[in-house]
């Protein structure tokens, strides 16, 4: 810009765009936003906009490009989605009303963790901003949503100077769309493995001094006015502390303004919660499917019967932190349960709660100062509901229902009814979006503004008589009174009349075929008329300020509300599932078992398709069912008991009714899974080296009160060393600690089912398998005992191999099996296909998986009556069945 002029406007620009140099400046200009420069240039290509130029004609001209701003939103979310940052720069002054250059600033920046237009947001899902700290031995995460107010914080013991990997793994869980650290974690190769667990998300970097414990710790206390930290419990999180100021420093940066709603920060132990790794979380597909990645063939997808974008959110919450704590956890069950044996209840809270907004984001917006008219309409037909709801919750034993958890709830409910009646005597109904342009406020509210619509009214009024007035005085059939904001109101009379227009007329524009006049007397009504309209505009602005920070000084008593709103929802969701869905109530035992009866995949049973689901029971316990090994050919069903089990215990420690006849289960503190292979080329890590993470994750953190998932580890390498794997690991689990630890561990390995000699509290099970006419049918059933064959061939047969290549494989088989043969099997000759024939007669030299004699064996042992039997006709009997078995 050295060499280009620089205009008033352009050195305005230049300066505020010197404070916000990583983010796109929208710059105000009357009904636009316009940039200018790189981010002209940049903008314009993410928008697919025209790229022009300000001053065309100069030498350098400048590259601008522009948006009309009722239309920003909508740009803005596409800058956002590509990574972008926007300031929001606004004219601070009525350009009609000011010499020379119009006084602009910055009022906001949004980023991807500080987005409060719901327009721009996943209504089910929480935006979140996360800050991680590190503070000598300890590290923290925090994280907010400032669309609904949510203010969480951990932290973990870090000796070592990396970030521990169980933090980061929740830092995963929480999935934030921005992540703030410090400006020393940027290039230091020690924090690697942080930017590169959050690779492709949005990282900023903030100085040293926004995340120091003591100023950061001062601005929380400056935040929620106390003395100290411990009435939240984070007195002495230091790295929490670290981590949260940071974020409230980020705010004030950004947004400029005081965040109200912002009245908590709660603090947690990840020890409270049934621990799922991002992994695992994946690999049960809990939230999304590891396939198309979107909801569908999820467990969300049939659990989440909620009504509420409260409650679409919350529901989430609960799937990833599961409850171990007995009593909360029976206490959602039983408010399932209550709620399952009182469906006419039950129909009548979905119907009030289908009326209720998102409560928790439109206080949060409206707290931040950006709500509009229709915001506060949202809100009182959402708090007029209250009433009607809890009169049903009442009805209720549990206090998670009936809202008795709710602290001062009379006091609450007394509080946002007046709350709703003011906004119901104030805002009008038909209100528009728009803040100054009048149509805000009810007649009758306020008398001065009610002068002021009499005197616009009655001046329009005048206006309307005064044409019709004028044409009969006149004459002139084609008089008719216009206005528009260059001249507001004139006469305007055609071509061919414009001679005949009385002298009082003063002309003041020619068309082509119209010649427009003003009078004295129509200028002053004018003049009335338009002031009347800018008081009315001013005054309305004035008054909905007023109405909407009474609500702000609501804010806090608003989220309350949404909160419990956002529980009863979840609640009632889950109840309607469990009745669709035939689940049943667990039973929370004190024994450490897991015990399921007749238990059944909760997504497969919605999917399957042509055949019926098989379900299946499952004991598990500490004494002697503790890893249970089963084996079975692919497609016959393993890996969905494995999953089933998982979620069953996963459903019913978030307080769900579960997919069985009968469940009791014990409380289990983490679920690791192995399932699945899925390489992860990007990171240079192959097949089975994510195995081999995912196994020693598993075998390092796993306790007695752990629940493990392994389905075919080993199988990335070599058969030997696959095996070698296995066996080894099946062994540590069970020996860990000397108790070990509850395990489904299913295999290919056929061996492995030598361990349930060798180890007491391994037992072997199988997928049951009917084999008939060289072919196999899968029963879906898990039974007792190890199984000795896969039946890869025949599953190579149904999933449509040429008979040609299971022929040979046969054959390569057979010359395999057979012992002391270590020369590779020679190929079977090529076979012509006749037309009208039947397939040739396999080999006999062929692995047969049917054998003849094997059976015929057996029908004549099974026709032996032993207590009459003759020693010689047992002799005899002998010798025909050794001819039969060397034939």
């Amino acid at each position: 810009m050295s060499k280009r002029k620089k205009t008033p406007m352009m050195e305005q620009y230049l300066a505020i765009k010197e404070s916000y140099k990583d983010a796109i400046l929208f710059y105000r200009m009357g009904d636009f936003y316009e940039m200018f420069l790189e981010d002209a240039k940049k903008a314009a290509a993410i928008l697919e906009i025209a790229l022009t130029s300000r001053n065309k004609n100069d030498d350098t001209p400048v590259p601008m490009c522009g948006i009309p701003y009722k239309a920003a939103d909508n740009y803005i979310a596409k800058l956002i989605g590509n990574g972008c940052k926007v300031a929001v720069c606004e004219q601070m002054e009525d350009a009609a009303a000011t010499k020379g250059l119009v006084k602009r600033q910055v009022v906001r920046v949004i980023t991807p963790g500080m987005i409060l237009n719901e327009e721009l947001l996943d209504k089910t899902s929480n935006n979140f901003l996360l800050a991680l700290s590190k503070t000598q031995d300890v590290a923290g995460i925090a994280y907010l949503d400032i669309s609904t107010g949510t203010f969480k914080t951990t932290q973990v013991e870090s000796r070592q100077s990396k970030i521990p990997l169980e933090l980061i793994d929740e830092a995963l869980k929480v999935d934030p769309k921005e992540i703030l650290l410090p400006s020393t974690f940027k290039n230091d190769p020690v924090y690697k493995h942080i930017r590169q667990a959050f690779e492709g998300r949005q990282i900023t970097y903030l100085e040293k001094t926004a995340f120091d414990v003591e100023e950061a710790k001062e601005r929380l206390l400056n935040k929620f006015k106390t003395r100290s930290l411990e009435g939240f419990g984070a007195e002495n999180l230091f790295a929490s502390i670290s981590a949260a100021g940071a974020i409230l420093s980020y705010i004030q940066d950004t947004q400029m303004r005081d965040t109200t709603h912002l009245f908590q920060i709660i603090p947690y132990d990840m020890k409270n919660f049934l621990v799922i790794d991002d992994r695992s979380c994946k690999n049960l597909e809990i939230l999304t499917n590891i396939q198309t990645l979107d909801k569908k063939g999820t467990l969300i997808h049939v659990l989440d019967r909620t009504v509420t974008a409260m409650g679409s959110r919350l529901i989430k919450t609960w799937l990833r932190y599961p409850l171990i704590d007995k009593n909360k956890i029976r206490r959602r069950l039983d408010c399932i349960e209550e709620i399952t044996r009182a469906s006419h209840i039950h129909q009548l809270i979905i119907t009030h709660l289908k009326s209720v907004y998102d409560l928790e984001r439109l206080g949060s917006k409206i707290s931040m100062g950006q709500g509009n008219a229709r915001d506060l309409i949202a809100l009182k037909n959402s708090l007029k509901k209250l009433p009607l709801l809890f009169k049903e919750l009442s009805l209720f034993k549990s206090s998670l229902l009936n809202g008795k958890d709710l602290e001062d709830q009379e006091m609450i409910l007394n509080e946002l009814g007046s709350l709703a009646g003011l906004i119901e005597e104030a805002i009008r109904e038909d209100a528009t979006h728009l803040l100054n342009e009048g149509g805000l406020i009810n007649d009758g509210y306020n008398p001065e503004l009610d002068e002021l619509l009499l005197i616009s009214r009655d001046g329009k009024s005048w206006i309307a008589k005064t044409e019709t007035t004028e044409k009969e005085k006149t004459k002139l059939s084609s008089l008719k009174i216009k206005y528009n904001k260059v001249f507001g109101y004139f006469i305007e009379v055609s071509k061919a009349q414009s001679n005949s227009v009385p002298d009082h007329y003063i002309r003041k524009q020619t068309l082509v075929n119209a010649e427009r006049f003003i009078t004295d007397e129509m200028k002053q009504v004018e003049s009335t008329i338009l002031n009347a309209q800018d008081k009315r505009n001013a005054l309305e602005y004035s008054i909905f300020c007023t109405i909407r920070d009474k609500v702000i000084s609501k804010a806090a008593l608003i989220l309350k509300m949404a909160d419990f709103i956002a529980g009863v929802d979840v609640l009632q969701g889950l109840a309607l599932a469990a009745s669709e869905n035939g689940y049943t109530k667990p039973v929370i035992n004190d024994l450490n078992t897991i015990s399921i009866e007749d238990g059944r995949h909760p997504v497969v049973e919605k999917l399957i398709k042509g055949e019926r689901y098989v379900p299946n029971s499952i004991e598990m316990d500490d004494m002697e069912n503790q890893i249970l090994l089963i084996t079975g050919p692919n497609m016959a069903g393993k890996s969905t008991v494995l999953r089933q089990v998982a979620l069953t215990v996963l459903m019913a420690q978030m307080g769900s009714f579960v997919p069985a006849q009968k469940a009791s289960l014990g409380i289990v503190d983490r679920i690791f899974t192995r399932v699945g292979a899925l390489d992860n080329l990007s990171a240079g890590q192959s097949t089975f080296l994510v195995e081999m993470e995912e196994t020693a994750n598993i075998v390092n953190n796993a306790t007695q009160k752990s629940l493990v998932i392994l389905d075919e580890i080993g199988r990335g390498t070599s058969t030997y060393d696959g095996m070698s794997i296995a066996w080894a690991v099946a062994e540590h689990l069970h020996d860990l600690n000397n108790k070990g630890v509850k395990t489904l561990f299913a295999t290919h390995y056929h061996e492995l089912i030598k361990l349930e000699d060798i180890k007491p509290r391994i037992k072997n099970f199988n997928i049951a398998v009917k084999e008939f006419n060289d072919n196999i049918v899968f029963l879906r059933r898990l039974v007792k005992g190890g199984t000795n064959k896969s039946y890869g061939i025949q599953v190579a047969r149904l999933a449509g191999m040429p008979d040609v290549v299971i022929d040979n494989a046969k054959h390569i088989l057979s010359g395999i099996e057979q012992k002391n043969n270590t020369d590779i099997p020679k190929p079977l000759p090529q076979k012509t296909k006749k037309k009208g024939k039947k397939r040739e007669k396999k080999d006999d030299n062929q692995l047969e998986l049917f054998n003849y004699n094997e059976q015929s064996i057996k029908k004549m042992l099974e026709k032996i009556d032993i207590s009459s039997i003759t020693p010689l006709e047992a002799i005899n009997l002998l010798n025909d069945l050794k001819q039969k078995s060397i034939k």
